[in-house]
C-alpha cells in the first residue's frame, strides 16, 4: 500500500465524528501491536484499519441502498441490522475510490464485524483489534480474555471472540450473520 492511500484514508476519516476517529486510532494502535507480535504485514494492517469504519455512521437505509448498488442482496441478518453492511460497503469504497486492490486488505475491511471462514492473519488482526481496543474493553470487559489470548494465538482469540458474540446474540435475540457461524465452525476445526 502506498503512502498516498493512507493519507487519503486519513483525510476521509477527518470527515467523521470524533468518536469514530478516536476509535480508529485505538484500533490502529492495537492492530499494529498484534501485527508486530505475530509477524503480520503492517503495511496491509494500516490501510485496513484506517478504512474499516469509514461507513460506520452511515444511515441504515443508505447502507442497504449502497449494498444494492453493489449487486449485494442483503441476507436476513443484514436486513435486520443494516450496520452489518458497513464493512462490505467500505471495502467496495476502498477498491473503487481509493484504488486498493489487495485482497487481504479488502477482506479485513469487509469481514471486520463478522469474521469468516479462512481468514488471513491480516483479517484476524483487524477483527481482534476492533473488538479489543481499550475503550471497547471498558464497555465489554469480558473481551479482555480475547485480548489476552490474542497475544499468543490469533486463532484461539478468534474462536473465543466468536463464542462471546454468539452468546450475546442469543441473550439479545439477534439474527446471526451466516459469516459468524461459518467463522466459528472454521476456528473450532483449527
Amino acid at each position: 500500500m502506498t503512502e498516498p492511500v493512507e493519507e487519503a484514508l486519513r483525510r476521509e476519516l477527518e470527515r467523521l465524528p470524533e468518536e469514530v476517529r478516536a476509535h480508529t486510532e485505538r484500533v490502529l494502535d492495537e492492530a499494529l501491536r498484534l501485527a508486530a507480535r505475530h509477524g503480520v504485514d503492517a503495511s496491509k494492517v494500516r490501510p485496513a484499519v484506517l478504512g474499516h469504519d469509514l461507513l460506520r455512521v452511515t444511515p441504515r437505509e443508505e447502507l442497504l441502498r449502497l449494498a444494492g448498488e453493489m449487486g449485494h442482496e442483503p441476507n436476513e441478518a443484514e436486513r435486520a441490522e443494516p450496520l452489518l453492511l458497513h464493512g462490505r460497503v467500505a471495502a467496495a469504497l476502498l477498491r473503487e475510490r481509493f484504488g486498493v486492490d489487495d485482497a487481504e486488505v479488502l477482506n479485513a475491511v469487509r469481514y471486520h464485524t463478522t469474521g469468516r471462514a479462512g481468514m488471513s492473519d491480516v483479517e484476524k488482526v483487524v477483527f481482534l483489534a476492533d473488538k479489543t481496543e481499550p475503550d471497547g474493553l471498558a464497555h465489554n470487559p469480558e473481551w479482555s480474555e480475547v485480548r489476552d489470548l490474542a497475544r499468543d494465538d490469533l486463532d484461539a482469540a478468534m474462536l473465543r471472540a466468536l463464542e462471546l458474540y454468539l452468546e450475546r446474540a442469543r441473550r439479545e435475540g439477534w439474527t446471526v450473520h451466516p459469516d459468524v457461524v461459518g467463522a466459528r465452525e472454521y476456528f473450532e476445526r483449527r
